[in-house]
């Protein structure tokens, strides 16, 4: 969950449309994860044990508190109920997608647009597009999104995570993977948008 602490601040904004969308809809979004101060979506954080069962179920606020400007660009800074996270970085949208700014330089966290299988780095980790027309049923409704697997080192307990993020919308969903002891990989902990206000 960390990279996705990290972005979060920058990138939790959305709403899907298809390939064909893009072509034929001039007004297609340009933000995997528009910033605005206000924004704010509504999360639902699961974890589970390696069987399935829920362990514990949260609800997270993400919001957009303010606006900064690093490097004569203007960069979002956001909370978690409320509270500043150390582990995210304020964010802000470029014409190749979600940057975020971990206090000494730019990270691209989500690219956008992007084809199905590029790869890009996100700090030392290499982020592969699964899907960029996943359709993504959660709470707050069904989205079109873009499907990024960000893989960790092998000796890691976390193989990989996936981030669904729905064009001009954002995060839509999260799914942390582990490892058990026995090398079973299990669904871990899931984040499903509830709501979201856009200004």
């Amino acid at each position: 969950m960390k990279w996705l602490l990290c972005f979060l601040p920058l990138a939790l904004l959305f709403l899907g449309c298809s390939d064909d969308d893009k072509a034929t809809n001039p007004t297609a979004p340009k933000e995997i994860w528009p910033l605005k101060v206000g924004n704010q979506w509504t999360y639902e954080h699961t974890e589970l044990d390696s069987a399935g069962n829920a362990i514990s179920v949260d609800t997270n606020v993400i919001a957009v508190e303010k606006d900064t400007i690093i490097q004569n660009e203007r960069w979002y800074i956001t909370t978690i109920n409320g509270a500043r996270d150390p582990e995210m970085f304020p964010g802000t949208s470029r014409s190749d997608g979600m940057w975020g700014w971990d206090g000494t330089s730019a990270l691209l966290a989500f690219k956008y647009p992007a084809a199905v299988n590029d790869t890009f780095m996100a700090g030392s980790q290499v982020v592969i597009v699964e899907s960029i027309h996943d359709t993504v049923t959660v709470p707050a409704g069904t989205f079109v999104c873009y499907d990024y697997k960000w893989p960790e080192p092998p000796s890691s307990s976390r193989p990989y995570q996936f981030y669904y993020l729905s064009p001009g919308a954002g995060l839509v969903k999260t799914e942390e993977y582990r490892k058990a002891a026995g090398g079973q990989i299990y669904l871990n902990i899931r984040m499903a948008l509830i709501s979201y206000t856009l200004h």
